[in-house]
């Protein structure tokens, strides 16, 4: 019996293993045919593009290969100044054809887009019909590979083209900064749908509306781009949607010259006095370092890609930057008079404190985000990324957690100042926090602040009347990120981030790819000694920040 048993198993057994082999096999097959096939088709379609560059481009200026296209190659550029070259190429050319085109989405940190009625189609070719150009210009759908735009009327005969892209793709002189179908502008071909009872209108894309609409709702009103450009736009396109995030926002730095040797005597003298000890001038030269320029490159990361901030404020003890537009009408420059009560907890070389007197500026709207000079945006985002259209903060918490005890003048400012805060709040709600805080761009409530000065007017004055760091110290920015959450202000939720400790040359390679991916949406060159370890040269952070940020901006003087 048990015989018998053994030789059915062994029999049954034989051919499943043979078939999971013959799967295997199947499967490694295809899948080479697969990745033989895509290889195929790159080739070809590389093969067509190089073709169409042939035939539709007489250059007359220098270009580079960058994305396997012909990039204008330019001194400068922005990404809003890449889009609106090309919604003003693809504007021009339909304006002088007569053509009615309306704007579904202005700038927005990528390309223009455009609509256009379908029957317009290939009126619309044949005025972005160019011959020869002296720059690379192209045009794609979303199904097709990009061609030169001597190939628009070809594209467009073909009726699944919908929606089509115009770009002239440039790329700064010497770095990877390049700007191709990102910041193209889209032509979208919109349908009339008429039935016996209504007409409707059909978008070829999701927009701030609807992919559908009424011939009502569709009536075409007068409007104007960012740019300033007079068009028109349809009706519902100008409603304010449930989502739509309305309310100013301003950004705040605080910022010093560590260099200076005017703020470098009052800091020595502060010690001095403090400690009892005379007074020496000698002292001042010890201090002494070489500034990075952080907040330049700061700024210019903000005017990338950020602009709808509507003021900048930044707050220094009456230092200003050599390089900066003090009369730039977004920046704000405010002393720390400006936002100290008390005259006897000035001057202050606490960073602490001055974060946490951040929402009495004057004027300061009730939403805001505050920056180190150390952290910067690298790709474009939204207002949504750092607030909820009700108004509520994100907030951005680490995997670390920050370590139990009591704060001690041996730990790390950091570790005190979490443990400061956890023993205020489990006094108050019973909560613990134990999470670190991102070092990405803080998004704060004004209101909220002013309702944790009235919450914790001890810790507060505490932290506002040292004048250096103290481990008792609390900071309003970190306070603010575990309070707002506790009291229903503020969301946990995540934002692409990169870390980069420049102490460290174990980062040198994280450096290096965020250059070249260019893909974080925020990150912080911090600058936090550690043992054992040698620094990054300054000559590889300052040539990071240049070529990150390689385009000067209309912050620099």
């Amino acid at each position: 019996m048990r015989s018998g048993l053994s030789t059915t198993l062994v029999g049954l057994v034989k051919p499943i293993v043979i078939r999971v082999s013959g799967e295997n096999r199947y499967l490694k097959l295809r899948r080479s045919g697969l990745a033989k096939l895509r290889q195929l088709n790159k080739r070809r379609r590389k093969t067509k593009r190089r073709q169409s560059e042939r035939n539709g481009f007489t250059l007359e200026h220098d270009v580079a290969r960058h994305a396997d296209l012909l990039n204008l190659l330019v001194p400068a550029m922005t990404p809003a100044q890449a889009a609106l070259e090309n919604f003003e190429y693809v504007a021009d050319a339909l304006d002088s054809r007569k053509i009615e085109w309306w704007l579904v989405e202005d700038y927005a940190g990528r390309g223009y887009r455009i609509g256009v009625r379908e029957e317009a189609k290939s009126l619309v070719a044949a005025a972005l019909m160019r011959p020869k150009t002296n720059v690379p210009i192209y045009v794609k759908t979303p199904q097709s590979t990009a061609v030169a735009l001597t190939e628009v009327v070809d594209l467009c005969q073909d009726p699944a083209a919908r929606i089509i892209n115009v770009t002239a793709p440039k790329k700064v002189t010497e770095t990877n900064w390049a700007f191709g179908f990102r910041y193209g502008c889209s032509i979208e071909f919109w349908t009339e749908i008429i039935s016996d009872s209504r007409v409707v209108i059909e978008a070829p894309a999701e927009n701030r509306a609807a992919k559908l609409m009424s011939d009502a709702e569709f009536t075409l009103e007068k409007t104007s781009t960012g740019s300033g450009r007079e068009c028109r736009t349809p009706a519902v396109l100008n409603r304010t949607m449930l989502e739509d995030i309305t309310f100013p926002i301003d950004a705040v730095y605080t910022w010093v010259d560590g260099a200076d040797p005017e703020w470098i005597g009052s800091k020595r003298r502060l010690e001095a006095d403090l400690a009892g000890d005379e007074y020496h001038p000698e002292a001042n030269h010890e201090a002494r370092f070489e500034s990075k320029d952080e907040l330049k490159y700061s700024l210019r990361s903000l005017e990338y890609f950020a602009p709808w901030f509507r003021r900048i404020y930044i707050v220094t003890s009456g230092q200003v930057p050599t390089w900066l537009d003090v009369d730039h009408p977004k920046i704000r420059m405010i002393s720390h008079a400006d936002i100290y009560d008390d005259a006897d907890h000035l001057p202050t070389f606490n960073s602490n404190s001055i974060i946490s007197r951040l929402h009495h500026i004057p004027d300061l709207s009730e939403h805001f985000i505050y920056l180190n000079d150390d952290v910067m945006l690298g790709k474009p985002v939204r207002p949504h990324d750092f607030f909820l259209p009700t108004g509520l903060a994100k907030a951005f918490p680490s995997r670390n957690h920050r370590p139990f005890g009591a704060p001690t003048a041996e730990d790390g400012p950091h570790f005190n100042l979490t443990r400061n805060i956890r023993r205020l709040l489990e006094s108050e709600f019973g909560i613990t926090v134990t999470h670190a805080v991102k070092h990405t761009p803080y998004p704060l409530l004004k209101s909220v602040l002013f309702e944790m000065e009235d919450r914790f007017p001890d810790a507060f004055e505490h932290t506002w009347s040292s004048r250096f760091r103290h481990h008792e110290d609390i900071v309003a920015d970190q306070l603010y990120h575990y309070y707002a959450q506790i009291v229903g202000r503020a969301v946990a939720t995540s934002i692409t981030y990169r870390y980069i400790n420049i102490r460290d040359d174990n980062y040198r390679w994280v450096l290096r790819d965020t250059l070249r991916l260019r893909n974080r949406s925020t990150m912080c060159l911090n600058d936090a000694p550690v043992d054992d370890v040698e620094p990054l040269t300054d000559e590889e952070v300052g040539d990071f920040l240049e070529s990150y940020f390689p385009c000067r901006s209309s912050f620099e003087s």
